[in-house]
């Protein structure tokens, strides 16, 4: 065990260990660890420990016009009649064979991210992070991976789909060379991985591009973490061709959303998205 087993985790994995039996006094027992910490909520799917940290704060919206695109707008509307669609910014914290899995990084502290804050307050440290898993390179993606032009995560080995490096090092953008920037920072601790590799901890790739050339949902038990598959669950679960304007290829994200979500419900999986609503978890579609 690593030294992240304490405060309030502590607490509450012990309490799960002398709970009498059902699941639901497991996952009583780990939402536990987070009452009182503001953007952080806790869940045990099996074997795993999920943990739900919001980078954001307060009651994140998109606006509407952000999915007209290629759809009919007053279809955007119809569908979404308050005029913005409920959204977050989260990452996601996985605990498995005593190992402390992170799921992207948000936006970092010096844009105002508040993930490593929230870490804390349920007595957990960058240090403590074994492995860093990276769903794309947008910005509210890897934007927690560096601090002061030093890696946060000092630990941590850090998995990256080759299809997603590849594409960001042909580009020349600002977000591109923030991406390479982190890479080279991260050193040979950085780990490129194809479709098929197998990752630590039975963690399993798969390919969803459309948003990002080589943006990738990850898989481990029955928990699918799906980046970001969607930005406007509300909206977009009543028509999944409905893209918004971050998707690179709007055609192809739509596919590919179609693809996963069929995927989740065909197997019974719990979905945890990185701008889902709420915690962030939807334990069917």
């Amino acid at each position: 065990m690593g030294k992240f087993i304490k405060t309030k985790i502590v607490a509450a994995l012990a309490a799960v260990l002398l709970a009498a039996s059902c699941g639901n006094a497991k996952a009583n027992a780990a939402q536990d660890a987070a009452k009182g910490q503001e953007g952080v909520s806790v869940m045990t799917i099996d074997s795993l420990t999920l943990t739900t940290i919001r980078d954001d704060d307060g009651n994140k919206r998109m606006p509407n016009k952000l999915f007209y695109g290629e759809a009919d707008s007053a279809k955007v509307e119809r569908l979404s009649p308050g005029g913005s669609v409920a959204s977050s910014v989260s990452c996601y914290l996985v605990e498995a064979q005593g190992k402390l899995v992170l799921f992207d990084t948000g936006n970092g502290a010096e844009r105002g991210g508040r993930l490593l804050e929230r870490l804390e307050g349920i007595g957990v440290t960058p240090d403590d992070i074994d492995i860093l898993v990276l769903t794309h390179f947008h910005g509210d993606h890897i934007g927690g991976m560096m601090k002061g032009g030093q890696p946060v995560f000092t630990r941590a080995e850090v998995y990256v789909p080759e299809a997603e490096y590849k594409a960001w090092l042909a580009m020349s953008n600002r977000n591109a060379k923030m991406a390479m920037d982190a890479m080279a920072a991260y050193g040979d601790r950085v780990h490129r991985f194809e479709y098929g590799d197998a990752l630590p901890l039975g963690i399993t790739p798969m390919a969803a591009p459309g948003h990002t050339p080589g943006h990738t949902v990850y898989q481990i038990g029955r928990l699918l973490i799906v980046g970001d598959l969607m930005h406007g669950f509300d909206l977009q679960i009543q028509d999944l061709d409905i893209c918004p304007d971050y998707d690179m290829n709007p055609r192809q994200a739509a596919e590919t959303r179609k693809k996963y979500v069929e995927y989740a419900r065909q197997n019974g999986l719990v979905v945890a998205g990185m701008h889902f609503p709420g915690n962030g978890v939807k334990d069917k579609l």
